[in-house]
C-alpha cells in the first residue's frame, strides 16, 4: 500500500492558522532519520503556558513541508535576516513571517523552533 505524501501549502496553511487562532508562538520540528514529530509551544503570562502534539509523520511523507521550510530558511540565511517568510494563497494573512532556530542533536536527530 502507497502512502501519501502531505501536501505543504494546505498544511502550512492549516498549521498557521492553528498556531494564531489558538495563541501559540513555536511550531517545534524534531526530525531524526525515520519520523518527524510537530509540538506547538505557548509561552505567554495572559494566555498561559501550553505544550501541544500536533502531528506525527513519516520522513519521507513529509518530506513536501520541510522542503518548503527550508526553502525558506535558506533564502532568509541568505539574505542575512533571521526571519523567513512563507506564502500560500491559502492564509488569510497571504504570508507567514517567523523566526527560527536550528539545533543540531548529532546521530541524525535535529529540532527546527520557529517562532511565529
Amino acid at each position: 500500500m502507497a502512502k501519501d505524501k502531505f501536501e505543504a501549502t494546505a498544511f502550512l496553511s492549516s498549521l498557521f492558522h492553528y498556531v494564531h487562532d489558538y495563541n501559540f508562538n513555536h511550531i517545534v520540528f524534531d526530525a531524526n532519520r525515520y519520523k518527524v514529530s510537530v509540538n506547538l509551544i505557548r509561552k505567554s503570562a495572559t494566555y498561559g503556558h501550553a505544550e501541544l502534539f500536533y502531528v506525527s509523520a513519516d520522513a519521507k511523507e513529509f518530506a513536501p513541508v520541510m522542503s518548503a521550510i527550508n526553502g525558506a530558511v535558506e533564502i532568509a540565511e541568505l539574505e542575512g535576516s533571521r526571519q523567513a517568510t512563507i506564502k500560500t494563497p491559502e492564509l488569510s494573512r497571504g504570508e507567514q513571517v517567523f523566526q527560527f532556530r536550528l539545533r543540531e542533536f548529532g546521530n541524525g536527530k535535529y529540532s527546527l523552533d520557529l517562532s511565529v
